[in-house]
């Protein structure tokens, strides 16, 4: 049976993944608070327009993006590259009410979940942490509101991922069939950072957006001007730490053994996909608007790699951003995560040398 790759579509396939892994109690709260939720949202995002109609004037120009497979430094990189104040950013609490209206109405209730210390949406020894007031992945707006993402079969239901193999791979890609979804999850992506520009005095976009390298087209056809910060990592490093993240982040923890290396199976075609989507994007793009940094960059030569990010943006380092700069450099790194190997998941190092060939090739002159 064709399952319709739409927000309602992808709802009702988890609901089918969740009721067949007999996880009854996850089924039940998204079979009746994701509706409420969507519909609640939608109602005051279009009651800003009535209150606030300026925002439909408000243009985004010369946006930034950082790119990359999962535990490449992505993270680490878009947080400290916000800390300039130079850029308009997006938290995890703007993502899960974008509008502004809504927004208002509810400070008072993240002001006493961080003082009751309970806004924190994931610890930080599980390998991200996520809190309502910290910059997030936009990934995290188009999950919540369009289930239009990756993050549908990595994090929230990642039974699908082999159980409705060509379903799940269809998610949050460019392609044929996914023309008018791409086209609408856009439109509302925009809208969401015409918003956030507006509260944040028309300064320049910055984006972590990891899975969109497989939208490339449609994010290019939506940003004409946009930079793109692709980062690279050995792969034998991101397999070995994306799949430790996933044993102990919530859903990921909940799977047996054996449905665990059912996952790991389509879960590795789809890095090799993803590191693949990386290098098609750079070919599409004028070589002018990105740049391409390795995770060594970040931890050996992080001022230079932010010096290259600014010049890619067209903007000046402030003193202040400077000086924070400085204080980090002067740091000793110090790994935080002790993660298994690769061939605790049932790869072999021989194997991912070979898959991963072309980068290996180009990044790290291995073989």
């Amino acid at each position: 049976m064709h399952q319709s790759n739409t927000t309602i579509g992808v709802f009702i396939v988890c609901l089918k993944t969740l009721f067949r892994h007999k996880r009854y109690l996850y089924l039940f709260f998204f079979f009746f608070f994701f509706p409420i939720y969507i519909l609640i949202n939608r109602l005051f995002l279009l009651l800003d327009y009535f209150f606030i109609p300026s925002i439909k004037n408000t243009i985004v120009s010369n946006p930034l993006f950082i790119m990359g497979f999962n535990r490449s430094g992505t993270t680490f990189f878009h947080k400290f590259l916000s800390r300039s104040n130079q850029f308009t950013i997006a938290t995890a609490w703007d993502m899960i009410l974008p509008s502004i209206v809504l927004k208002k109405l509810f400070q008072p209730f993240v002001y006493i979940l961080s003082k009751m210390r309970l806004d924190r949406i994931e610890e930080k020894d599980k390998g991200h942490e996520v809190k309502l007031d910290q910059v997030e992945e936009d990934e995290m707006l188009l999950f919540l509101h369009k289930l239009d993402s990756k993050w549908v079969t990595n994090n929230l239901v990642p039974w699908m991922l082999y159980q409705y193999r060509d379903f799940s791979r269809n998610i949050g890609i460019d392609s044929i069939h996914n023309i008018k979804r791409n086209k609408d999850s856009f439109s509302f992506y925009k809208n969401f950072w015409k918003r956030q520009i507006y509260l944040q005095n028309n300064k320049p976009i910055l984006s972590k957006a990891n899975p969109f390298v497989f939208k490339i087209d449609s994010l290019l056809s939506t940003f004409p001007d946009a930079k793109i910060i692709f980062i690279v990592r050995d792969p034998l490093e991101t397999i070995a730490s994306y799949f430790s993240m996933q044993e102990k982040i919530k859903y990921g923890n909940t799977m047996t053994q054996n449905e665990l290396e059912l996952y790991r199976k389509e879960a590795y075609k789809e890095i090799i996909d993803w590191y693949k989507a990386t290098e098609d994007a750079q070919n599409k793009m004028n070589p002018s608007h990105f740049i391409v940094l390795t995770y060594d960059d970040l931890i050996h030569d992080l001022e230079g790699s932010i010096e290259r990010c600014f010049a890619l943006s067209d903007k000046t380092i402030s003193n202040q951003f400077r000086e924070t700069i400085n204080e980090k450099t002067r740091q000793t790194y110090v790994k935080k995560h002790q993660n298994k190997t690769v061939i605790d998941f049932g790869f072999s190092t021989e194997e991912i040398k070979k898959d991963f060939d072309f980068i290996y090739k180009k990044y790290f002159n291995k073989t």
